[in-house]
């Protein structure tokens, strides 16, 4: 009986050690995103706002770059690329007869090392940005270094 009782705690601090010792080579304290996306919010005034029949897609990204197409949208990714210092997107709002908007974004690149278990990534430092007024009456970033926080970094207010 004893040699039962000592063989079975045995058993069970060797499943805790080994339990401790695969979530200590986990990953999961990395954020989903390797890279900073920023990520903008459609607003009138202090309030965040639904735009109908919205498309938005990046101007010379390769392939079909629409990251909205014809959908409504409280807010919206709009990822920077890593080969490049600019990038701009068009908001098409089908349908309206207000023209498209285009922003334009200039950044510099920063590698980050985050961690032995989530390697590298990329931030973004927002240098400046240009916008047209169709629909648009202002873009505002009040934080320009876009991490990988899951958080509104562009804020886009709507005329």
């Amino acid at each position: 009986m004893r040699l039962g009782r000592k063989y079975g705690a045995l058993v069970a601090m060797v499943a805790v050690v080994a339990v401790v010792a695969v979530t200590s080579c986990s990953n999961d304290n990395c954020m989903g995103n390797s890279s900073g996306i920023p990520l903008a919010a459609f607003m009138e005034g202090n309030n965040k706002v639904t735009l109908t029949s919205l498309t938005v897609y990046g101007i010379g990204a390769p392939n079909d770059s629409a990251i909205i197409r014809n959908s409504s949208a409280s807010q919206v990714y709009m990822p920077l690329r890593i080969t490049e210092t600019t990038c701009s997107y068009v908001l098409d709002y089908n349908g309206t007869e207000v023209g498209n908007d285009t922003i334009t974004f200039n950044y510099e690149i920063i590698p980050y090392f985050e961690s032995r278990e989530c390697g590298a990534m990329y931030n973004f430092n927002i240098t400046s940005w240009e916008y047209t007024q169709n629909a648009i009456d202002s873009v505002a970033i009040p934080n320009p270094m876009i991490t990988n926080s899951d958080v509104v970094t562009i804020n886009i207010y709507m005329q």
